[in-house]
Formats: C-alpha cells, structure tokens, sequence
C-alpha cells in the first residue's frame, strides 16, 4: 500500500519536471512591478557573513530565491 503512495508521488513529481522543460522562458516571464528597471543581475545581497554577492555571477544557473523575513 505504501509503495503505491510512492508511485504515485514520484510519478506526479516527473510529470511536472516534464511540463517545466516544454514551457519556454517567454512564456514564464512574470512583469510583477514596471517601476524597477534592469533586470536581477544588476542587484545582489549580504551573506549571513556579511559579505556582498552580485547575481550576475548567476546568470544562466538555476537559483531559487526564498525570503525569510518576520514581522
């Protein structure tokens, strides 16, 4: 029964792997706020050791960006 569980979940997971790589950057681009020019390889932020990174040496990798800030 569990196996089956896990089928169904490895299963569901390759089917959305398979629809990410048939959509073309076009179509995903997202315009969220026309105020900000230039695009995220012009910005960068601090480590959690205070150093400061520029996204442009990410350009062409895969980056997931997850914000952690409380009020």
């Amino acid at each position: 029964m569990i196996w089956q569980f896990w089928a169904s979940c490895l299963f569901s997971l390759f089917l959305v792997g398979f629809t990410q790589q048939i959509l073309k950057p076009e179509q995903m681009k997202v315009d969220c706020n026309k105020d900000v020019a230039g695009t995220i390889y012009e910005y960068g932020a601090l480590t959690l050791d205070g150093e400061y990174i520029q996204f442009k040496q990410y350009a062409g990798k895969h980056v997931l960006f997850v914000n952690v800030a409380t009020y």
